[in-house]
C-alpha cells in the first residue's frame, strides 16, 4: 500500500482537498499511527534525518529548502524524499489556510528546522499522539544558580544570598553540549539571577556558538549598560523581565527590595537600546491581578516585545502565601480579559503559561467567527482558521515533561521549574536517556492517565490543567488543577 501511495504521489496522481474531509484526515489518529508504524514509513522518516552520502545533507533539509524556493542538486533519492515531503507540507499548508510564503519564512529560521527535526523523529519513535510527542524537548528552562540580590516571596527555587550545591563552569559546558547534541531548540537561563554567577557569559556564549536559541529570565535589576552590551555581544535572542506590579510599592513588596521596580524598568530600557528582543513577565495573584491591564499597557507602551502571564505556583517560597492564589473565579476573570486582548490589535505578543487560556479561548469563539486567535501553553497565541482547531488537540495543554524540562543549579532534570521532582542527573546520566525513559515523563504526556475532574474534562487534550499546581497541591502530578473554574461548575 505505501510504495503505491508513494508512486502515486510521485507522478502527481494525488492531488490536494481542503475542508472537512482533509482535516478528518489529519487528525485521525488511529490512521496516522496505521500508517507511522509500518516498518517501511518507520525506516523512511528515520532515514530523512539522516545525513545523505551523496548530498551530504539531511533529505529533510533538502526538502524544506526546496519547498522555500532554495534549491540544491539532490541525488534521486533525496529527490523521491523532498516529494513526499513537499507534497505533505502543502497538504497541511492548504487545510490550515496558511500562506506559503509565511510557511516559507518559517522554514529558514535554523531554530523552527531543529523543532521540525524533533517532530518527525518523535513521530518515528513515539507515532501519533495526542497531543504530540517529541524527540527532544522545544525548551529546557535550565535554574543555572541558587544566588540572587533578591528574596521575592514567590521563588519556586528559594534563591537568595545562599551557598547551596551548583554545576562547575566544566560541568555546565557538558550540560549545554548535552541540550545542543540531543537536537533541543531553545535554551532559557533562569534561576535564581543567573547574572549573579561570574560564568553565565561563558556559558551562555557556549549555548549560542552550539546552535541554541538562547534566552535569559532575569529580574532585571542587574541588566545595566554593561551586562546588556555582554548580552548584545555573545548573540543571547531574548531576555524575559519579571514585573510584578505597575508600580513601585506591588512590585517592590513581592521583591523584597525597595528600589527593585526603577531598577528593573531601568533595564527593561537598556535591552530596548540594543534592539534585544524582550519581554515583561507578570505572575498572578491576588495582590497584583487589578493591576495587570495596567502592567501590560506599560509595556505596550515601552515597546517591549512579549507580554508573559504565569501562572501562580504553591511551592518554594511560595508555598508560605498560599493565600495569595487567586480563586478559580478571579483566574477566569484575567483569562477573559486576556482573551480579549488577544483579539485586539496590539502591538505586542501575548502569552500566558496558563493552559486554562486555551479552553477560554475555545469558548468564548463565536461560531460565526471564521477564523480564532488560540493561545497555547508557552507559545504564542496563533490565528487559525476554525478548521483547523482540532490540531489543538495535539500541540496544546500543559507542556511539562512533554515539550519541555528543567534543569536545577545542581544538574537534577525536572518536569517544571515549579515541579521539584528530580528525575535523573546530568553528572551521572544523559539528558536522552532520562527525557526518553522517565516513567515520570510517560505519564505526564499521556492525557488518558489524568485523575479528577481534569481526566473527565472535555478540555484535557488542549488544556489538561497545570501539571505543577496538581503536584504542589496534592502531590500527585496526575491529579486535577484545583485552579479551574470548571471544578466549581461542575461539581466534585
Amino acid at each position: 500500500m505505501f510504495s503505491v501511495f508513494t508512486t502515486n504521489l510521485v507522478k502527481g496522481n494525488i492531488q490536494h482537498h481542503s475542508g472537512k474531509i482533509s482535516m478528518n484526515l489529519l487528525t485521525n489518529q488511529k490512521f496516522w499511527n496505521a500508517v507511522i508504524t509500518t516498518p517501511p514509513v518507520k525506516w523512511m522518516l528515520k532515514t530523512t534525518l539522516k545525513t545523505c552520502p551523496k548530498c551530504g545533507r539531511p533529505p529533510l533539509e533538502t526538502a524544506l529548502d526546496s519547498y522555500s524556493g532554495k534549491h540544491h542538486s539532490r541525488c534521486s533519492s533525496c529527490g523521491l524524499y523532498a516529494r513526499v515531503i513537499e507534497f505533505w507540507i502543502g497538504f497541511i499548508q492548504q487545510v490550515l489556510a496558511v500562506e506559503k510564503s509565511r510557511v516559507s519564512k518559517l522554514f529558514a529560521d535554523s531554530y523552527v528546522r531543529r523543532a521540525i527535526n524533533s517532530i518527525v523523529s518523535g513521530f518515528s519513535e513515539f507515532g501519533f499522539n495526542r497531543p504530540i510527542q517529541v524527540h527532544a524537548p522545544f525548551l529546557v528552562v535550565w535554574n543555572f544558580t541558587y544566588k540572587c540580590n533578591l528574596k521575592c516571596k514567590h521563588c519556586y527555587s528559594e534563591s537568595g544570598n545562599v551557598s547551596k550545591p551548583e554545576l562547575s563552569t566544566e560541568e555546565a559546558m557538558k550540560v549545554v553540549d548535552q541540550i545542543a547534541d540531543f537536537g533541543v531548540t531553545s535554551l532559557a537561563f533562569s534561576g535564581g539571577e543567573p547574572l549573579m554567577r561570574k560564568d553565565f557569559f561563558e556559558v551562555a556564549r557556549h549555548a549560542v556558538d552550539a546552535g541554541l536559541y538562547v534566552s535569559l529570565a532575569t529580574n532585571g535589576t542587574l541588566l545595566n549598560p554593561e551586562n546588556v552590551r555582554k548580552l548584545k555581544e555573545i548573540g543571547v535572542h531574548y531576555v524575559e523581565v519579571s514585573l510584578d506590579g505597575a508600580d513601585a510599592k506591588t512590585h517592590d513588596f513581592f521583591r523584597g527590595q525597595t528600589g527593585a521596580f526603577d531598577q528593573t524598568v531601568q533595564g527593561l530600557k537598556n535591552c530596548l537600546s540594543k534592539d534585544i528582543c524582550t519581554c515583561i513577565a507578570v505572575t498572578a495573584t491576588k495582590n497584583n491581578l487589578t493591576e495587570i491591564p495596567a502592567v501590560l499597557e506599560m509595556a505596550e507602551n515601552m515597546g517591549i516585545d512579549r507580554f508573559t502571564l504565569f501562572n501562580f505556583i504553591p511551592t518554594g517560597r511560595g508555598k508560605e502565601i498560599v493565600a495569595a492564589d487567586p480563586s478559580p473565579q478571579e483566574r477566569e476573570e484575567i483569562l477573559r480579559y486576556l482573551n480579549k486582548q488577544l483579539s485586539e490589535d496590539h502591538k505586542i505578543a501575548i502569552l500566558s503559561t496558563t493552559p486554562q487560556l486555551a479552553r477560554v479561548a475555545l469558548q468564548c469563539h463565536s461560531p460565526t467567527q471564521e477564523d480564532l486567535i488560540l493561545p497555547l501553553a508557552h507559545m504564542e497565541a496563533a490565528k487559525i482558521s476554525k478548521r483547523a482547531l482540532a490540531l489543538a488537540d495535539f500541540i496544546g495543554g500543559c507542556g511539562a515533561g512533554r515539550l519541555y524540562c528543567a534543569i536545577s543549579p545542581e544538574g537534577n532534570v525536572q518536569p517544571c521549574v515549579f515541579m521539584p521532582l528530580a528525575v535523573g542527573n546530568l553528572k551521572t546520566e544523559k539528558l536522552k536517556d532520562i527525557w526518553l525513559n522517565s516513567p515520570v515523563f510517560q505519564d505526564l504526556r499521556d492525557r488518558e492517565k489524568l485523575k479528577g475532574r481534569c481526566g473527565k474534562c472535555d478540555f484535557k487534550f488542549v488544556c489538561g490543567g497545570c501539571r505543577a499546581r496538581a503536584y504542589a497541591y496534592h502531590d500527585d502530578y496526575l491529579m486535577s488543577d484545583p485552579g479551574c473554574i470548571r471544578k466549581l461548575s461542575e461539581g466534585d
